[in-house]
């Protein structure tokens, strides 16, 4: 009996351009006095809704195929990005992030995709959803990180509407992870 073939996937919202952008700069001026965190290229952040680890073939077409009634149930969301932070604390910074408000809609965008994902036996992150932007991530301590970081703690870096989601592929190499879409739905529902 041949092996599974498993694909290393996730769920997630693109951003428009020019929100990449402005981000962009903003992971620059960060740069300047955090050298030692590894930053994402800006065209490859995105809000991740699921990690699903690496999953069989066929539950990628069928999660693909599931997207869709999300897609025609969920309007689009209008997303404000502001407030710099990190994971574990803003002195130990881990990740560097951005916030994401997307209010009631983003919540229940993620509620059907957890359903979802459970009604196909897949993966669900029972932690609770905290919507963010990874700017970069780091393996060591940055002295004053914590005074860096609170300064760019109420930082706006506008909105924009999210009105895709998209499964993706995700493949690790030697310059990072290449992120292929599988699966786009486009969020055609009606705002309440």
């Amino acid at each position: 009996m041949p092996a599974l073939t498993k694909v290393r996937a996730f769920v997630a919202m693109p951003l428009p351009e020019a929100s990449l952008r402005i981000i962009g700069k903003l992971q620059q001026e960060l740069a300047k006095d955090l050298p030692g965190v590894r930053w994402v290229k800006p065209e490859t952040i995105h809000l991740t809704l699921a990690f699903l680890g690496d999953i069989a073939e066929d539950s990628l077409e069928r999660l693909g195929s599931s997207m869709l009634s999300i897609g025609d149930l969920q309007p689009p969301v209008t997303a404000t990005f502001s407030g710099v932070g990190a994971f574990p604390s803003r002195s130990r910074p881990r990740v560097v992030w951005l916030g994401i408000d997307g209010g009631r809609t983003l919540t229940q965008i993620h509620e059907a995709l957890a359903t979802e994902l459970r009604t196909l036996q897949l993966p669900v992150d029972d932690r609770p959803f905290v919507p963010h932007l990874t700017l970069g991530r780091s393996r060591k301590s940055h002295p004053g990180a914590g005074r860096i970081l609170e300064s760019f703690s109420d930082r706006d870096c506008g909105s924009a509407q999210l009105d895709q989601l998209v499964l993706y592929e995700s493949r690790l190499g030697p310059r990072g992870a290449l992120h292929l879409p599988r699966h786009r739905v486009s969020l055609t529902g009606v705002q309440p």
